[in-house]
C-alpha cells in the first residue's frame, strides 16, 4: 500500500480545524487510511492503492472535511480560460506522444506545501505512472517563459541545458549517462534516436520528459505561476494525474487555468474537470451491506463522502461523482463508500447461516510431503517468481510454446506466467554460480497452462522440480532422487526414454502413470547451461504432483 508523509499542522490548515493525532485516528481509519507512525515531518499514512486522489495531504484533508461534516458534496473548483498553448509535434509519434498541460496561478508556497506538492508528483510518478513508464510529470516556473510551449524531440547530442540539481549544461545523452535521474530512467528513452523535450518559443528548455526538469525553470517557494505538464504513452492516465494535481492546487486556494493543447490532427483544452453521473439501487446497497438505510440517510452519507445527490431515476438514486475520483468503476464502489460513510465500526457482524469446518487442501498436503522428502534428500527449497518472460521460460531453455500473457506488464522482466519450474531453478543456479558446489535446490509450486476448456482460459498445475550442479550431476543420481520422491507420494510409475530440447539425448527419460506423462528427468543440454552462464553439468527433474 502507498505511504505518504503528512505535516500535521499543514493537514489542520487544510482542514480549517485544529485536531490532535488522537482525534484524527478514528476518522482516518474509517476512511481506510492507516496511521503507520510518526516521522520528523509529521504523520506517516498508508492510503489505498486505487485512490490517487489520496496520494497527497490535500486529498486526505478533502476527504476528512467531508467525513467530519465540515464541507460536504462535490467540491466547487473554478477553472480559468486558457491564455497559453502547448503544441505537440508529430515527431513524438511512436515515442511518448501524449501531452496535457495546465497552469497554477497565485501560488503561495511555504516549505510544507511545496514539499507536499512535490511528494504528490512523485507518488503519481511511481504508482499511477508505473515508475514513469506510462506518464511523467513536469512542473516549472513560468516567470520568464515565452509561450507557446512546444513538446517536440531532439537528437541525443542536441539542445544542451542545465538539468535540475546540476550547475552546467549537458546534452540529452550526457544527462542519461551522468545525472542520477538520467541513469535511473534512461531505459525509457535510450532505444530511440530522438528524445522528448519541452521548449518555449525562445528555445528555453523546460524539461526533458520523462527524465529531468531544467534547473533554470525550477519551482521554489517564491514561485507564483507554475506550468504543469503530464507526458507519456497513456492519455487516460495522463488526464487522471493532471486532475489530481489540479484538485490539490485548488485545495490550497491557488488558481488554476486551462491550456490549449494542439496536436497535428486535433485541438482541445486541459485539464478536463468533468464530473460523471452514476446511479445505484438503494435496496441492493442495503441488502449487500446488511443495513436498512432510508433515502434521506443515504443522501446524507454520500454527501459526506463528497458526492452530490441529483435525484431518483427509474427507482435508482443518481449521484454526481467528482472529477478526481477515477477509481470508481461499478455501483459496488458506491456501496463501499456508503459503508465507509456509515462507519465500518457500526456494522454488526452476522454469522453465515451455513456452518462449515475447514480441512487441509489435498494438493497442499501432498506438497508438504514432497517438500519434506526433498529436504530429507539434502535439497534446499527456493521460491522463484511465478511471473517471468518468454526469453527465460522458452528461448534460454531451447524450447518454444505459448503462455498466459500479462496485459499491462510492469517491466519486460515479467510479461508471462511460467509454464514450468525448471527455468526458475536454472536462474537461481545462475545467481549463485560463484558459491560453493555442489548445489542442490528444489521448488514445489504452481505453473499456469493455457486451457480452452476452463472458465479463465488457463489452469494451475502443482509441480515439484529439482536441480543439482556439481558432483553427482548425472542421470543416475537425479533419477534416484525423482524416484525416491515418487515412492514417498505412493505413486506407481514406469520409465521410458525421452527427447526434450532442454536435455541431452539418451540422457533423459519420462515418467508415465497409466501411460500418461507426469514429468521427466535428465541431464541439461550444454547450450542451456551456457545460456545461464554456468560452467558445470546440471541434472534436473520435474513432476506433476498427484491431485
Amino acid at each position: 500500500m502507498p505511504t505518504i508523509e503528512v505535516d500535521l499542522s499543514d493537514l489542520n490548515r487544510l482542514l480549517g480545524e485544529k485536531l490532535s493525532l488522537e482525534e484524527l485516528r478514528n476518522p482516518l481509519q474509517n476512511l481506510g487510511i492507516e496511521i503507520e507512525g510518526m516521522t520528523a515531518e509529521g504523520l506517516k499514512l498508508e492510503v489505498q492503492h486505487n485512490r490517487p486522489d489520496l496520494y497527497g495531504v490535500e486529498g486526505v484533508a478533502r476527504a476528512l472535511r467531508g467525513y467530519l461534516g465540515i464541507e460536504t458534496g462535490v467540491p466547487e473548483y473554478e477553472l480559468k480560460e486558457p491564455d497559453m498553448k502547448l503544441e505537440v509535434d508529430s515527431s513524438l509519434e511512436g515515442l511518448r506522444p501524449v501531452a496535457v498541460m495546465a497552469v497554477i496561478e497565485n501560488a503561495e508556497f511555504d516549505d510544507a506545501s511545496l514539499k507536499a506538492i512535490m511528494d504528490l508528483q512523485e507518488k503519481l510518478h511511481k504508482i499511477l505512472g508505473r515508475e514513469r513508464q506510462k506518464i511523467s510529470i513536469g512542473a516549472y516556473d513560468l516567470d520568464g517563459i515565452e509561450p507557446p510551449i512546444r513538446y517536440t524531440t531532439t537528437p541525443p547530442d542536441g539542445i544542451n541545458f542545465v538539468p535540475l540539481e546540476f550547475d552546467e549544461k549537458l546534452s540529452p545523452q550526457e544527462i542519461l549517462e551522468t545525472h542520477p535521474k538520467g541513469r535511473e530512467y534512461s531505459h525509457l528513452v535510450e532505444e530511440f534516436d530522438r528524445y522528448p523535450i519541452l521548449l518555449d518559443s525562445a528555445e528555453n528548455v523546460l524539461s526533458m520528459p520523462p527524465i529531468i526538469n531544467s534547473h533554470t525553470a525550477r519551482v521554489t517557494a517564491s514561485t507564483e505561476k507554475i506550468g504543469v505538464d503530464v507526458t507519456g504513452i497513456n492519455e487516460k492516465v495522463a488526464n487522471e494525474a493532471m486532475n489530481v494535481i489540479m484538485a490539490a492546487a485548488t485545495e490550497r486556494e491557488f488558481d488554476i487555468r486551462a491550456v490549449e493543447v494542439e496536436y497535428p490532427d486535433r485541438q482541445f483544452q486541459t485539464p478536463r474537470l468533468v464530473e460523471e453521473e452514476r446511479c445505484f439501487d438503494l435496496d441492493q446497497a442495503n441488502a449487500w451491506l446488511g443495513l436498512d438505510l432510508s433515502q434521506k440517510e443515504v443522501v446524507e452519507i454520500i454527501e459526506r463522502m463528497r458526492y452530490d445527490f441529483i435525484g431518483k431515476e427509474d427507482g435508482d438514486l443518481r449521484v454526481k461523482v467528482p472529477f478526481y475520483r477515477s477509481d470508481l468503476m461499478h455501483g459496488v464502489d458506491l456501496f463501499e463508500d456508503i459503508a465507509v460513510g456509515f462507519g465500518y465500526d457500526k456494522l454488526e457482524p452476522v454469522l453465515p447461516p451455513i456452518e462449515t469446518t475447514g480441512e487441509p487442501n489435498s494438493v497442499e498436503e501432498i506438497s508438504v510431503i514432497a517438500r519434506r522428502a526433498l529436504t530429507g534428500l539434502g535439497f534446499t527449497e527456493v521460491i522463484p517468481y511465478m511471473l517471468t518472460n518468454s526469453r527465460l521460460n522458452f528461448e534460454m531453455m531451447r524450447t518454444e510454446g505459448e503462455a498466459v500473457t500479462i496485459k499491462n506488464p510492469v517491466s519486460e522482466e515479467y510479461t508471462i506466467l511460467r509454464t514450468w519450474l525448471l527455468p526458475g531453478l536454472m536462474d537461481v543456479l545462475r545467481q549463485n554460480r560463484h558459491h560453493k558446489l555442489p548445489q542442490k535446490i528444489f521448488e514445489v509450486g504452481d505453473v499456469v497452462l493455457l486451457d480452452g476448456g476452463s472458465e479463465t482460459g488457463a489452469k494451475n498445475v502443482r509441480r515439484a522440480a529439482g536441480a543439482i550442479i556439481g558432483e553427482e550431476s548425472d542421470f543416475t543420481y537425479i533419477r534416484s532422487i525423482a524416484e525416491s520422491l515418487l515412492r514417498e507420494l505412493q505413486t506407481d510409475w514406469t520409465l521410458k526414454p525421452y527427447n526434450h530440447p532442454s536435455l541431452l539425448e539418451e540422457r533423459a527419460a519420462e515418467f508415465l502413470v497409466d501411460d500418461e506423462n507426469i514429468g521427466f528427468v535428465g541431464e541439461v543440454h550444454p547450450e542451456v547451461i551456457l545460456n545461464f552462464e554456468l560452467e558445470h553439468p546440471v541434472a534436473v527433474f520435474e513432476l506433476d504432483l498427484p491431485e
